[in-house]
């Protein structure tokens, strides 16, 4: 993009520019109702967002993800006899780069959780001795006994008996946090360093989609039916014996662009993306936050759900907390009325409509445990659900989750020149026009040097341009006949009126 010397069109004679390609349509996002986190964790969440200068929002979601995460398979919510859910929650952040996405979610990921990581290891090393010790002792036994046979065999006897087997697969230092999301790797953790369960972390969580299949065809169809807390059967090459692990269950924080949502929702509806509870607020002014996040507090509060264990057995089992008896009705309304909603919705979001009441059961869960660790006192952990925080999740899912769910699978549903239009009128907003000459957009340097996603080639860089000419924020550039230094066929003049429209429309 350049000045042009030669073409210094009067304002006046360009239309007004078709702003609603800055948003197409998007809605508008819900607010987030922070009364349903307490008076402890408002203020907290409060408190950190202001100190991260970026939405509430984006301070709550990796919140409430790590708290499914530490509850983990201790705790799982039951409705009635036949249905349970696990804690775990699937949370993605979306918004541009400089939202601040990655600011609030530091408090918790960058400050809080490295220190729950701490002191989850304080007596992994003696554990790692004694092991080392058993398996040496279980070495040197079996090497006795075969001692034992040979004299045994020499002498005419019969051979003693093998000594006990043991497993001396070496045990892995207890983690919350995961960013290695194999399969194999995943279940290996599971079913040695996490029983709880783990914290899925990804920064771009189209990364971690598209590499589902990437070393097993069926990978993302296994983690779909891993939402639900099954048991999962780990084939090991060094042993002759697999292991099961009872409950395969993991939570998931991370975050993505809008302009990569068409990406994540390529695929053909399978339920993966159902199960994913977005979080898109709209960008807030930038103001420094003086006051730091309370992270001492923070790491307290959240250390109590870490130190919730499994119940004694073999295997060991979650325990599970019932839903308190005069919440039952209003589950059984709620998931009638998120049927009907569902009959009437279309696409992603029908399938959004049909996880509502689990999600709801689960966020109930987890909104008990999060008042919980922020009361002062010794009060024991909850052992029911009760009809307040099932209220509360209910409130959570129609009246915030499911509207950011048809703002994101809107706007990943807008046709592709739509959206391809939308990410180059924002680059062209980022770009400082000049003030007294006309502003040359070159439809070859954007595709070659703008970087943007989506516009590698030729054709889709047509589109966008087309659309944006029909909104009136280009006009193809006139072509002088004959030599000299005229327009290539390639460029535009960009409408003028643009200079000091900002990106929020």
């Amino acid at each position: 993009m350049a000045a042009n010397p030669d073409f210094d069109d009067p304002i006046t004679l360009w239309p007004q520019p078709d702003l609603g390609v800055l948003r197409n349509n998007r809605r508008e996002p819900p607010v987030f109702p922070i009364e349903v986190c307490e008076r402890e964790w408002s203020a907290w969440i409060l408190q950190a967002a202001k100190a991260a200068a970026c939405p509430v929002d984006y301070v709550m979601a990796p919140l409430i993800a790590s708290v499914s995460a530490l509850i983990g398979n201790a705790r799982w919510a039951q409705a009635t006899p036949g249905w349970a859910e696990p804690p775990h929650l699937w949370i993605c952040d979306v918004g541009d780069s400089g939202d601040g996405k990655s600011p609030g979610s530091d408090g918790i990921m960058r400050h809080v959780l490295p220190e729950i990581e701490r002191r989850m290891l304080r007596d992994f090393p003696d554990q790692l001795r004694e092991w080392r010790t058993t398996c040496e002792l279980s070495k040197a036994a079996e090497e006795k006994w075969k001692s034992d046979v040979r004299d045994a065999h020499k002498a005419g006897r019969a051979p003693p008996a093998p000594p006990s087997a043991m497993d001396c697969q070496e045990p892995q230092a207890p983690r919350l946090r995961q960013y290695d999301v194999t399969v194999e790797r995943v279940a290996s953790l599971l079913g040695t360093a996490a029983p709880k369960g783990l914290l899925i972390c990804r920064d771009e969580l189209v990364g971690w989609i598209d590499g589902m299949t990437a070393y097993n065809a069926a990978g993302r169809s296994f983690w779909v039916e891993s939402y639900g807390g099954r048991p999962f059967r780990v084939e090991r090459q060094k042993h002759p014996e697999p292991f099961v692990i009872p409950r395969f269950s993991v939570a998931v924080f991370g975050g993505t662009q809008p302009d990569k949502l068409a990406l994540l929702m390529r695929e053909a509806d399978d339920g993966l993306l159902a199960r994913m509870l977005w979080v898109w607020p709209s960008p807030i002014p930038f103001l420094l936050g003086r006051a730091p996040p309370g992270v001492d507090w923070a790491i307290t509060a959240l250390d109590r759900l870490r130190e919730l264990s499994l119940q004694p057995g073999d295997p060991p089992q979650p325990i599970m907390v019932r839903l308190d008896d005069p919440a039952i009705p209003l589950i059984e309304a709620f998931g009638q009325k998120m049927q009907l909603q569902q009959k009437a919705a279309g696409g992603l979001l029908r399938s959004a409509y049909g996880k509502a009441r689990g999600h709801a059961l689960r966020l109930a869960l987890n909104l008990e445990y999060l008042w919980w660790c922020g009361m002062d006192g010794m009060a024991p952990p909850p052992a029911r659900i009760s009809e307040k925080a099932f209220i509360a999740a209910a409130c959570l899912v129609e009246e915030f989750f499911i509207p950011m769910a048809e703002r994101v699978y809107g706007d990943a549903a807008l046709p592709e020149a739509d959206r391809l239009a939308t990410i180059v009128a924002r680059w062209i907003l980022d770009k400082r026009l000049p003030e007294k000459k006309s502003a040359i957009l070159n439809a070859r340097a954007l595709r070659r040097q703008s970087g943007l996603p989506g516009l590698r080639h030729a054709e889709k860089v047509k589109l966008a341009l087309d659309a944006l000419v029909d909104a009136d924020w280009l006009m193809p550039a006139p072509v002088r006949s004959g030599g000299g230094s005229g327009r290539k066929r390639d460029d535009y003049i960009i409408n003028p009126r643009l200079k000091g429209v900002s990106n929020a429309g």
